[in-house]
């Protein structure tokens, strides 16, 4: 079937939360080709339609009556164990040699791979962008290490200590660690919100256990990758360093 007239105060109005789909509302009239013949219904009632749950469902429904001269088709759906599958689509051919039965699961389970192979696309380009930014800070870090060392000799001279220089690494690194993960953490909410919403016509929901693992990993990562970059900074001895300057 295929719609080819609105009619009504609804035919011009933009797609709307309370007017979804093509628009239109209770009262309007929807005029629809089957077939070459157009049947033109009025609008008695809308419904929401969770087409996550893949089941039997259908946009458009009339009321009896209104298609009976029209070809048909009857479906039905049929729940059995996995061992008795066979043996249902068996009888239900036999008794009825015109019958396609589809299986609702093999299809499921194609519908399932082929998530699992956008989820792990998904996964490999985070990987790879994570592997990036972990070389960017790595080549920042040893960017930086001859100031460092500079630093922690000059601070070493006016009287601080190796543990005292480890704390204050660990603060600024700790402290750095926070800020890009909370940015990863914020930019993949909006990310995934615009494209859930948007694109997926999904909800969209706050998942604190991943926002908090990225913020513990992002921490971790910083604080490991700026010690191993400065941990030689802080054993330089004070006095060939000073020579150089």
């Amino acid at each position: 079937m295929v719609a080819r007239r609105l009619q009504g105060p609804a035919a011009d109005l933009p797609r709307c939360a309370d007017r979804p789909g093509l628009g239109i509302g209770v009262g309007d009239t929807l005029t629809l080709n089957v077939l070459g013949r157009e049947i033109t219904g009025r609008i008695a009632n809308t419904r929401a339609i969770a087409w996550s749950t893949l089941g039997l469902n259908f946009v458009i429904i009339f009321s009896p009556g209104a298609l009976e001269e029209a070809p048909q088709t009857f479906i039905a759906t049929v729940e059995a164990p996995t061992r008795a599958q066979e043996a249902v689509v068996r009888a239900v051919t036999d008794r009825f040699a015109n019958v396609t039965a589809i299986s609702v699961r093999e299809a499921l389970a194609a519908i399932t791979d082929a998530l699992d192979n956008i989820a792990a696309a998904a996964r490999a380009a985070a990987a790879l962008a994570l592997i990036a930014g972990i070389l960017v800070l790595a080549g920042a870090v040893a960017a930086g290490l001859r100031e460092r060392t500079r630093d922690a000799v000059i601070l070493k001279v006016t009287g601080a200590r190796r543990r005292d220089l480890a704390v204050a690494y660990l603060i600024e690194y700790g402290i750095a660690g926070v800020a890009a993960g909370l940015v990863a953490a914020f930019t993949g909410s909006v990310a995934g919100y615009f494209i859930l919403t948007l694109i997926m016509d999904a909800n969209w929901v706050i998942l604190p256990g991943p926002g908090a693992a990225v913020l513990v990993a992002a921490v971790v990562g910083v604080v490991a990758l700026g010690f191993a970059g400065t941990w030689r900074a802080l054993a330089q001895k004070p006095a060939p360093v000073l020579r150089n300057f």
